[in-house]
């Protein structure tokens, strides 16, 4: 027998994660999108599965207060760490439903508005330049 009260903790599937835990927190598709700096349209096809695995899975678990490799492969806790004291950082996401604390900001010597004051495509370009280094140490490691 299914229960309907089913815990998000033990979804399996990356969308179905993203969706369960974005209607948890009260967003819509476009506040997330809009968190995240993606289009509405990026969160649907996430959530529909037309993309497999999000390469903004970092700006996704911020904006949702979610640990990323929870929301990512769906093991270890689904809650955030805390970080290390003298790098706690928060922000907030606002809709029309309650504030949540976002998690922090993951780099100590970039601040989050050097990143975000950079264009669309430069930022991009810094994220598929950390993509291909964290699997090139995946693989050396």
């Amino acid at each position: 027998m299914i229960g309907l009260n089913r815990s998000i903790t033990n979804v399996n599937l990356f969308a179905e994660r993203l969706r369960r835990t974005r209607t948890a927190r009260g967003l819509s598709q476009t506040a997330l999108a809009g968190a995240c700096g993606l289009s509405q349209s990026a969160i649907a096809n996430y959530e529909s599965g037309s993309r497999r695995m999000a390469k903004d899975i970092f700006t996704l678990a911020e904006a949702l207060d979610v640990n990323p490799i929870w929301l990512a492969l769906g093991t270890g806790p689904q809650e955030p760490l805390p970080p290390p004291a003298e790098t706690r950082t928060s922000y907030q996401l606002a809709e029309s439903g309650p504030i949540h604390k976002l998690a922090p900001w993951p780099f100590a010597g970039i601040s989050p508005d050097e990143y975000w004051s950079l264009p669309a495509d430069a930022r991009a370009i810094v994220e598929n330049t950390l993509a291909s280094l964290i699997k090139s140490l995946q693989k050396t490691g």
